[in-house]
């Protein structure tokens, strides 16, 4: 299971696509995919209280579920 919440901490703290991935053991290519769609859907840090794992992931991959 992806964990999107994950992802975009890690991002917004700067931490490199490479570190992302092996951080979370997702593909470059996925954790490429999390960012653009969350920047696209103004997925923004601060992450709020709010914003669970489970609204993240429905966020980004509606279409998922």
């Amino acid at each position: 299971m992806n964990n999107y919440w994950k992802i975009s901490e890690l991002h917004y703290e700067g931490i490199s696509l490479r570190g992302i991935a092996a951080s979370t053991d997702n593909s470059r290519q996925k954790v490429s995919e999390v960012i653009r769609l969350a920047e696209k859907k103004g997925l923004f840090r601060p992450l709020v209280e709010e914003m669970t794992k489970q609204w993240i992931d429905v966020t980004l991959f509606v279409e998922n579920y």
